[in-house]
C-alpha cells in the first residue's frame, strides 16, 4: 500500500471516532482527524502516553516518515535519528501505519 493511500485511509479511520493506538512500548494514546491532518492525544486506557498537548501530524511529516516502516519492521538499526529529523511524532506515525498496515494484511 503506497503511502498517499495509507495517509487518506487514516484521515477517514480517524474522522468520526478516534482510533486507540499503541507504541512499540506498550503506551497508548489516540488518534482523530479533522480531514486535513491526524491529531494525537493522550488516552484513558493504562498505560497513556505522556502528552500534555494534542499534537499534529500533517501529511508531509507523514510521507517523510512512510518509507523508514518497512526498514525498522525488517530490522535495520541506527534509523531512529534519521527519523527523528523528520519529526517528533515519528513513534506515533509508525504506530498508526503499523495499525493500519497489519489490518489489511
Amino acid at each position: 500500500m503506497l503511502a498517499e493511500e495509507v495517509w487518506e485511509r487514516l484521515l477517514d479511520e480517524c474522522k468520526d471516532r478516534p482510533m486507540t493506538l499503541q507504541t512499540k512500548t506498550g503506551l497508548h494514546f489516540n488518534l482523530k482527524s479533522n480531514g486535513k491532518k491526524l491529531i494525537v492525544t493522550g488516552s484513558e486506557i493504562e498505560p497513556p502516553c505522556k502528552i500534555k498537548l494534542p499534537r499534529p501530524i500533517y501529511k508531509d511529516n507523514f510521507l517523510k516518515v512512510f518509507p523508514y516502516y518497512e526498514r525498522l519492521r525488517s530490522g535495520e538499526k541506527g534509523l531512529s535519528g534519521e527519523i527523528l529529523a523528520n519529526t517528533r511524532n515519528s513513534v506515533y506515525i509508525m504506530a498508526a501505519i503499523d495499525s493500519r498496515l497489519t489490518r489489511i494484511g
